[in-house]
C-alpha cells in the first residue's frame, strides 16, 4: 500500500508540473556531422505538432522561442542525412545534434547533460568514443592503448589495467557506468573485469579526483560508461562479429534497443573463444581466455523524474603463460630471460594452469528529480564479484583453486545541485560504501587474504564561481573508514583486527579562456587507507610469493625474515597513503589545429610498494618473493597531444607521455614505471573507405634498480640481495618500434574492418608487463571485423 501511494504521489505530481502553459521558453542547441565535427547550415528544426521551427546558421546553431511546452520532440531534418527525432525537456542543457550521412553505418547522436555537471571543471576529462568494432575481443584496459598519460600493465595480453601517471590498481579508481567498480583491485594479476564491448564512452580525469569521487584517486579517474536507450526510437540494432589470426580468436556481439516516448530499454550479448597466443618464433602456451558477457538496462522519463536501471554480467576464463612457473631454482634461473620459454607447446584452445576465473555482476538503479533549478540524484548499486585462481599444483590440488574469493559490495550515493546563485554553482553529496569479502572453503591453502568487511560513508561540497572568461573552482571533502579483518595465521591460529581511518581531502584549480587558448590548473589532496593485501598477504600469489606488511618480521642481526604469524598489536605501525597532485593543461587550437601540454607532479607521502626481496623454493616450485614496504615517493611528468586537420578527409596527430618515478626517502628507483612513450596517427578517408595508420615507440626504461644476476639463484635457498634496497631480477627491455594499421569500409548498414598489429613482425616486451621475465610480447596479428546494423 506505501508503495503503491508514492507511485501515485509521483504521477500526481509530475501531472500537475506538465500542465504549466507559459510560452516563455527557449531552446537553442547545434547541428553538427557526426563524422567531421562540422558545422551543417540550414538543417531544420521543428517541434512535432506545430509550426514553430528555426534553420540553423552558418555554425549550425539554432533558437525556437516562444516554445510553450516543459517537454517537445525535435525533428531534425537535412538533405542526405538520416532525420532525427529528439524527446527535449527544459531539465537538461541544450542539445548538441549529431547527424550521420545516409551513406554511414553510423546514426545520428544527441548528447544533452544535466544542467550542472558533476565532474570538476578544473580537471577536464578526455573524452573517447569507442567504436563498436574497436572493443569487441579486447580488454577493457587495452582500449586506452592511444590516450598520453596512460600506458597498460600487463600479465600477458589477457590480464590487462590501465596505469594514469605512473599509478595503477588501488590508486586509480574506476567508476562503471556510474558505480565505484568493486573488484579485487589490489592484484597487479587482476585485469579490470568490465566486458569492453558494452562500452560506448569512456572518461579520463588524469588529476587527483579523491573529493568528487573518494578514496583511491590518486592517480585519477576512469569512467567506462555504456550506451543509454533513446527515446523515440525504434527497434535497432547491431550484429558485430571478427576473427583475429593470433590466437585464431572468434568473437561476436548482438546489441538491440527500442525507444518510446517515456520509456526506453536495450540489451546487449557478447562472447570471445581465444586459443594460445604466438610470439614471434614460438607458442605462448596456456593464453587462451573465454568470456561471455551480457547486460540490459532500460530509461524511464517523467516531466521531474528521470529513472534508469542497468544490469551486467560478465565471466571470464583466463590462461596465464605456463612458462612463468618453475619446478626449482635453476629451472627459474634458465627461465628468466630464456630465448623460449618452458614447456612450450604447441597451438591450443586448452586452458590449463596457472590461470583465472571470474565473475562480475552489477545491477543499479539511479534516479534524478528536478525541481526548478536544483536537482538531487540518487543510486543503489549492488555487485557481486567471484575470483578463483588456479596455481600448479601436485595431485587433486592442481584442480582446487588456490584462491578462491567472493567479494559482496552495496553503494549509496545522493548529490544536490543546488540552485545557480548569480555566478555561483555547486554540488553537495554523501557516499557510501560497503564490502563484504570471504575465502571460499576447498582451496586446501592458508588464505591469501583474511576475510574482511569494509565500511565508508563520505561527505564532499564542490563550489565554483565564473567571472566572464575564467571559472574558479574549491572543493572539499571527509571520509570514515572502518575495516574489520578475521583470518588465521599459518600456525592455523585466529587473528582479528578493527582498524579505523578518517581525512579531509581537498581541490583548488581555475579555468581561463582566451581567444584560442585555455589554461586548466588544479591542485589536489588524495587519500588512500592500506589495502587488505599490503597488510596481510601471505603466501603464493600467481607466479610470485608476497608478505603484507604485518605478515613479516625482519632481522638485520641475523639477515634473516620471519613469516610465521601475524605481528602483535604493539609492532603494527602503519600510516594512510596521502598525495598532493598538481596538474596544469594548456590547450591551443586554431584553423584544425590543436595541441595540448599537460605538465604534472604528484607528491606521496606513506607510500606502498611491494619491492623483491629474494627467491624461494617450495614444493610447488621455485618463486621470486616480495614484500610490502612503505617510504615516500615522487611522480612527475608531462603529456603532449597535437591532432592536425589538414582537410575533410585527412587529419593526423602525435601522442606522447613521459613518467618520473623515485623512492624519495631511500633515493631509488621503482621496479615497473613506464617509460617514454610516442605515438602517430593518420588517417585518410575516400569514399566509403577509411585508412589508418598508427606507428608507435617505446625507448628503453633507464632509471631502474639494480639488476641480480640469474645465475646467483643457484647458490642459496631464500637468497635475497641488498635487503634494504630494491632489485630486479632482469634488466628493463630495449627499446621497440611497433607499426599498426587498419583500412574500413562502410556502406549502407554494413561496415568492414581489417587491421593489422605489428605488421613488421618486431620481437620485443614492454617494462610494464609482469611477464616480460619469460617471454616475448605478441607478433603479427591480422584480424577483420563485421558490423551489420537493423
Amino acid at each position: 500500500m506505501k508503495l503503491t501511494f508514492i507511485i501515485a504521489f509521483l504521477f500526481i505530481v509530475t501531472a500537475l508540473h506538465g500542465q504549466e502553459t507559459s510560452c516563455d521558453r527557449t531552446v537553442s542547441g547545434q547541428v553538427l556531422d557526426i563524422d567531421t565535427n562540422e558545422p551543417l547550415p540550414f538543417a531544420t528544426v521543428k517541434i512535432l505538432g506545430t509550426q514553430n521551427g528555426a534553420v540553423s546558421d552558418a555554425n549550425g546553431s539554432f533558437q525556437i522561442e516562444k516554445v510553450c511546452k516543459e517537454e517537445i520532440d525535435l525533428e531534425v531534418r537535412f538533405l542526405g542525412y538520416k532525420t532525427v527525432v529528439h524527446h527535449h525537456d527544459f531539465h537538461h542543457s541544450n542539445p548538441v545534434i549529431y547527424m550521420a550521412s545516409n551513406e554511414t553505418l553510423l546514426e545520428s547522436v544527441v548528447v544533452e547533460e544535466e544542467l550542472n555537471a558533476h565532474a570538476l571543471k578544473t580537471l577536464e576529462p578526455i573524452d573517447i568514443k569507442v567504436e563498436s568494432l574497436e572493443s569487441i575481443g579486447v580488454s577493457a584496459g587495452d582500449l586506452f592503448s592511444q590516450s598520453s598519460g596512460v600506458s597498460m600493465l600487463k600479465t600477458g595480453q589477457n590480464i590487462v589495467k590501465p596505469i594514469v601517471h605512473g599509478l595503477h590498481s588501488n590508486r586509480v579508481l574506476i567508476i562503471n557506468n556510474g558505480v565505484r567498480h568493486s573488484y579485487q583491485a589490489w592484484g597487479a594479476e587482476h585485469g579490470v573485469e568490465i566486458d569492453a564491448s558494452q562500452i560506448e564512452r569512456i572518461e579520463l580525469i588524469k588529476g587527483a579526483s579523491t573529493v568528487r569521487y573518494g578514496a583511491d584517486a590518486l592517480g585519477g579517474v576512469i569512467l567506462f560508461n555504456a550506451p543509454k536507450p533513446g527515446f523515440s526510437t525504434q527497434l535497432n540494432g547491431e550484429i558485430n562479429g571478427g576473427f583475429q589470426t593470433n590466437g585464431k580468436s572468434v568473437t561476436g556481439e548482438i546489441t538491440i534497443t527500442e525507444g518510446y516516448e517515456r520509456a526506453a530499454w536495450n540489451a546487449s550479448i557478447s562472447g570471445t573463444k581465444q586459443g594460445d597466443l604466438k610470439a614471434v618464433n614460438y607458442q605462448l602456451t596456456n593464453t587462451g581466455k573465454e568470456e561471455l558477457g551480457f547486460s540490459a538496462g532500460g530509461r524511464f522519463h517523467f516531466p521531474i523524474l528521470d529513472i534508469n536501471v542497468y544490469l551486467s554480467h560478465f565471466e571470464q576464463k583466463l590462461g596465464i603463460l605456463r612458462g612463468s612457473v618453475s619446478d626449482n631454482l635453476e629451472g627459474l634461473a634458465d627461465a628468466i630471460g630464456a630465448p623460449i620459454p618452458s614447456n612450450t607447446k604447441p597451438f591450443s584452445y586448452d586452458i590449463n594452469n596457472p590461470g583465472q576465473e571470474t565473475v562480475h555482476d552489477l545491477l543499479k538503479l539511479e534516479t534524478s528529480l528536478f525541481l526548478g533549478e536544483q536537482q538531487f540524484d540518487f543510486q543503489y548499486a549492488f555487485q557481486r564479484n567471484l575470483r578463483k585462481e588456479f596455481d600448479v599444483r601436485r595431485g587433486v590440488n592442481n584442480e582446487r583453486p588456490a584462491i578462491d574469493l567472493r567479494l559482496i559490495s552495496h553503494s549509496v550515493d545522493l548529490d544536490w545541485d543546488h540552485p545557480s546563485s548569480g555566478a555561483w554553482a555547486g554540488t553537495f553529496g554523501i557516499q557510501f560504501f560497503n564490502q563484504n569479502n570471504d575465502n571460499l572453503p576447498g582451496t586446501n591453502t592458508i588464505p591469501f587474504v583474511p576475510n574482511y568487511n569494509t565500511n565508508n560513508i563520505g561527505f564532499f561540497g564542490i563550489e565554483s564561481y565564473t567571472s566572464e572568461n575564467t571559472t574558479y573552482e574549491a572543493g572539499v571533502r571527509f571520509d570514515l573508514m572502518n575495516l574489520n579483518v578475521r583470518g588465521r595465521d599459518s600456525d592455523n591460529d585466529i587473528y582479528r583486527d578493527n582498524l579505523n581511518y578518517q581525512n579531509f581531502t581537498f581541490t583548488l584549480g581555475f579555468v581561463k579562456e582566451f581567444r584560442n587558448l585555455t589554461l586548466r590548473s588544479n591542485i589536489g589532496t588524495a587519500w588512500r587507507a592500506p589495502n587488505i593485501n599490503e597488510l596481510y598477504s601471505f603466501g603464493k600469489h600467481q607466479s610470485v610469493f608476497e608478505y603484507g606488511l604485518w605478515r613479516y618480521e625482519l632481522f638485520p642481526e641475523e639477515d634473516s625474515i620471519s613469516t610465521r604469524t601475524v605481528l602483535s598489536n604493539e609492532d603494527k605501525q602503519v600510516q594512510s597513503e596521502k598525495a598532493f597532485k598538481w596538474i596544469t593543461t594548456l590547450n591551443y587550437s586554431k584553423n584544425g589545429f590543436s595541441a595540448e601540454l599537460t605538465p604534472h607532479a604528484n607528491w606521496i607521502s606513506n607510500y606502498f610498494f611491494l619491492r623483491p626481496y629474494g627467491i624461494t623454493e617450495t614444493v610447488r616450485g621455485a618463486f621470486p618473493y616480495f614484500i610490502h614496504d612503505q617510504t615516500d615517493a615522487i611522480y612527475a611528468g608531462v603529456d603532449l597531444d597535437i591532432t592536425k586537420e589538414w582537410n575533410a578527409s585527412t587529419n593526423s596527430g602525435l601522442k606522447m607521455s613521459y613518467v618520473y618515478a623515485k623512492d624519495t626517502r631511500n633515493d631509488q628507483y621503482f621496479v615497473g614505471i613506464p617509460p617514454l612513450n610516442i605515438q602517430l596517427s593518420i588517417e585518410k578517408k575516400v569514399g566509403n573507405f577509411a585508412f589508418k595508420l598508427n606507428p608507435e615507440f617505446e625507448a628503453r626504461q633507464n632509471l631502474t634498480p639494480q639488476v641480480i644476476d640469474p645465475d646467483r639463484f643457484e647458490e642459496e635457498e631464500n637468497l635475497s640481495f641488498e635487503r634494504s634496497g630494491t632489485f630486479d631480477f632482469m634488466e628493463s627491455p630495449d627499446a621497440f618500434f611497433l607499426l599498426n594499421g587498419s583500412v574500413g569500409y562502410e556502406k549502407d548498414n554494413l561496415i568492414v574492418k581489417l587491421k593489422g598489429q605489428n605488421l613488421l613482425n618486431s620481437s620485443y616486451r614492454r617494462y610494464t608487463d609482469n611477464l616480460r621475465y619469460f617471454a616475448d610480447d605478441t607478433g603479427i596479428n591480422f584480424a577483420i571485423f563485421l558490423g551489420y546494423s537493423f
